[in-house]
């Protein structure tokens, strides 16, 4: 890793620690049905990457969930299961954030939705008294406001394009091995994070 000039985050699982399998559970409590067949039924109908795409809001979410499990969740117990994957941010890693962004431009890339963002702010403003994950960073890149989606290409250009800077000039933070394949085949500066067996912290000694 050579020296860089701008810092680029992943948010699941990089900044904000998630298990996506909690959402699966709860669902399945919820409408009765087996954690197996909600399961299916989330990635045979590719409903992250629709809804984080931006291909429809909110409301149109929470239909097609009602449509896709096949059982009449309120509003309020589809935003609540959905947002149970959502877990904790160690005060580390926010002041980490507060320090990187004093010394580089800092960027965050995710695929996201809004409703996650909500959420998420929700969690940053009761455990560490910030209103809004904007104010850790100089610009926010979010798949579900820009119509694109990691690992696809256009994404990377895209966020380039915004910062006005080369690849190389940028370190990137992933803790998916596709999102970092892309980043790397376009000259990024990359870090696989495996959030098993390394904290963010780790690759930062400020």
């Amino acid at each position: 890793m050579s020296n860089y000039k701008a810092v680029l985050l992943d948010f699941g699982n990089v900044i904000i620690n998630i298990n996506p399998e909690l959402t699966v559970e709860a669902f399945a409590e919820i409408s009765g049905k087996s954690v197996e067949r909600i399961r299916q039924k989330i990635t045979d109908s590719q409903l992250f990457r629709r809804y984080e795409s931006g291909m429809f809001d909110d409301d149109e979410f929470r239909e097609i969930v009602r449509q896709t499990i096949g059982y009449p969740f309120s509003d309020h117990e589809i935003d609540k299961a959905w947002n149970s994957l959502l877990l904790d941010v160690p005060n580390k890693r926010v002041e980490l954030l507060l320090e990187l962004k004093g010394r580089y431009p800092l960027y965050l890339l995710s695929n996201t939705n809004n409703i996650h963002i909500k959420a998420s702010n929700k969690i940053f403003q009761a455990r560490h008294g910030i209103s809004s994950i904007e104010l850790l960073f100089n610009k926010l890149f979010l798949s579900y406001e820009m119509g694109l989606w990691k690992p696809d290409e256009e994404i990377y250009l895209k966020v380039l394009e915004e910062i006005g800077m080369p690849a190389g000039d940028v370190l990137f933070i992933d803790d998916n091995e596709l999102n970092i394949q892309t980043a790397k085949e376009i000259g990024f500066q990359t870090i696989f994070h495996d959030p098993q067996s390394r904290d963010l912290t780790d690759y930062f000694d400020l």
